[in-house]
C-alpha cells in the first residue's frame, strides 16, 4: 500500500525543543506587541453598528463607486471593504458605533443602493445590525468562553493523565490563541463571532491531537520502564508524526476550499482556522510535549532540595 510517510522516524524532536521554543516565544510577542499596538479591526458583532455584505454582478462595479454611492447616507463611520475578486465583486458596508437609529439606517443605505443599481444589478446577501451594548456584552461572552474552555480543558487533562501534564496542554492553547489574535492584528482583517468561534474550534482540534500524543507518551512510559523521559516523548511524539501530519493536511485541504470560495461570510473563520490548523499541530509537538520534562524536571529539582535541606 501506497505511504506518505513511513512508520518508524526516529526522529529526535527534544533535541530541537530549544530551538522550536525560541521561535514560539518571538512569534508570541509579536502578537501581543501588534495586539496592543494596533488592537483587533472589531466587526460590528463587538462594536455596535451595520454590516452589508453586498455582491454586483458588474464588473464595473469599483470601490470608490460603492464609497460614493454610500457617502449619500449621513453617517460619521462608513467602511466599503471589497472581499473577492472581480469575477466576485463582493463588497462588505460597514458602519460602526451607531447608537441609535440603526433601523432607519440599514433602510437607507439599502435605499441608497436601490437609487443607484438596478435590482438585478446587486444582491444583498447578508445584513447585520448590533447594538453598541450589545456589542460590549458579545465581547466578554467571547472572552469568557476561551477562559472557560481553556480551564475544562486543564482539569480534564490533570484527571485523565498527571498534573505534568496538564499545564502543558494548556500553555499550547494559549500559545495558538495568542498567534492567532496576533495575525488578525497585524493583518487587521475583522474580528469577530465567527472568529471566535473559529478559536475555539482550533482549541478543540489542538487539543485533540495534544491528547493523542500524551495517550502514546503513556503508553510508552508503561511498556519502557526504565527508559529516560527524553526517549519516551521522542518515541510517542514519532509513533503519531504520520497521524498528526495527515490528519492536518486533510484538515487544511477542505478549510483552504473554503478560505478560497467561502466568500466574505466566511473569510475571517475560515483564516482562523487555518492558521489554526498549523499552529495546533505545531504546538503539540512543540510546546505541549517538551513542557512535559520541563516541568519533571522542576520537580525533580524541588525534591532535591527539600531532601538537601
Amino acid at each position: 500500500m501506497f505511504q506518505v510517510f513511513k512508520n518508524g522516524s526516529n526522529i529526535d524532536f527534544m533535541k530541537q525543543s530549544r530551538i522550536w521554543a525560541f521561535v514560539s516565544i518571538v512569534l508570541v510577542t509579536i502578537s501581543v506587541i501588534a495586539f496592543f499596538t494596533k488592537g483587533l479591526n472589531y466587526g460590528v458583532d463587538f462594536t455596535g453598528g451595520i454590516e452589508l455584505n453586498v455582491k454586483f454582478n458588474s464588473e464595473e462595479v469599483t470601490t470608490q463607486k460603492v464609497r460614493d454611492v454610500m457617502s449619500q447616507v449621513k453617517v460619521d463611520d462608513l467602511q466599503v471593504q471589497k472581499f473577492s475578486d472581480s469575477a466576485y465583486n463582493e463588497y462588505l458596508i460597514r458602519v460602526k458605533g451607531a447608537d441609535e437609529n440603526l433601523g432607519e439606517i440599514t433602510k437607507e443605505m439599502e435605499k441608497s443602493l436601490s437609487d443607484n443599481f438596478a435590482a438585478g444589478d446587486y444582491e444583498i446577501r447578508k445584513v447585520d445590525v448590533v447594538g453598541p451594548k450589545v456589542g460590549r456584552e458579545l465581547k466578554l461572552s467571547g472572552l469568557y468562553a476561551l477562559i472557560y474552555a481553556m480551564l475544562g480543558i486543564f482539569i480534564y487533562v490533570a484527571i485523565r493523565f498527571d498534573y505534568k501534564f496538564s499545564p502543558g496542554a494548556v500553555m499550547a492553547l494559549v500559545h495558538d490563541a495568542v498567534i492567532i489574535i496576533g495575525i488578525f492584528a497585524i493583518t487587521q482583517y475583522q474580528f469577530t463571532l465567527s472568529t471566535v468561534a473559529a478559536l475555539l474550534t482550533v482549541i478543540g482540534y489542538s487539543v485533540n491531537d495534544t491528547i493523542v500524543i500524551y495517550d502514546r507518551i503513556r503508553e510508552t512510559m508503561a511498556k519502557q520502564k526504565g527508559t529516560s523521559l527524553r526517549d519516551v516523548i521522542n518515541r510517542g511524539l514519532n509513533d503519531t508524526l504520520r497521524r498528526s501530519i495527515l490528519t492536518s493536511f486533510a484538515t487544511m485541504l477542505v478549510v483552504g476550499m473554503l478560505l478560497i470560495f467561502g466568500g466574505a461570510t466566511l473569510w475571517d473563520f475560515s483564516l482562523a482556522l487555518f492558521v489554526g490548523v498549523i499552529v495546533g499541530t505545531y504546538s503539540s509537538i512543540f510546546i505541549a510535549s517538551p513542557s512535559i520534562m520541563l516541568l519533571n524536571r522542576l520537580v525533580e529539582e524541588k525534591a532535591n532540595k527539600k531532601k538537601q535541606s
